[in-house]
């Protein structure tokens, strides 16, 4: 979980290889209105994610052990994906990298206008979200460093 341009799709597409588990990335559930929206640089709304959620939601019930890659910003977002055995990994990034990141992500339509307000809408976890792992990202984490991170905070061998 985390902002857009934190490394999410890269870390679950690596997680769920090393799982050996399906990966899912919250982008391909998104409709395209809620894609056009984001892409004029504006945050979608609670309503405009709730059926999204409700999307992954029923994904995830469908398949048993999945990675997810997905924003995830708000606990009530989490309380949404939220079921027995579920763990996050937040991905925490400096503003300014996440920033740098996504000027240089060209095509996706999730691009560097919208950063404000994804941060805006950011909760970072709160105390008693004890299944939310915090991972720090630097400018010096590569892709490889950030997998073996999560797979330790997993205790996963």
């Amino acid at each position: 979980m985390g902002v857009s341009g934190s490394g999410k799709s890269t870390l679950g597409r690596a997680l769920g290889a090393a799982l050996h588990a399906p990966f899912l990335d919250g982008d391909n559930y998104h409709t395209p209105e809620a894609r056009e929206r984001m892409h004029a640089g504006y945050g979608l709304t609670d309503a405009d994610r709730a059926p999204w959620l409700a999307r992954l939601r029923a994904e995830l019930d469908a398949q048993g052990r999945v990675v997810l890659a997905c924003s995830a910003l708000k606990r009530t977002y989490r309380d949404a994906l939220r079921a027995p055995g579920t763990r996050f990994l937040y991905l925490d990034v400096p503003e300014a990298l996440l920033a740098a990141r996504l000027r240089q992500r060209p095509g996706h339509y999730a691009g560097a206008d919208l950063l404000p307000s994804q941060l805006a809408t950011l909760e970072a976890p709160q105390p008693g979200e004890h299944d939310v792992l915090t991972l720090p990202v630097t400018p010096a984490t590569t892709p490889t460093d950030l997998l073996a991170r999560a797979l330790t905070a997993l205790k996963v061998t």
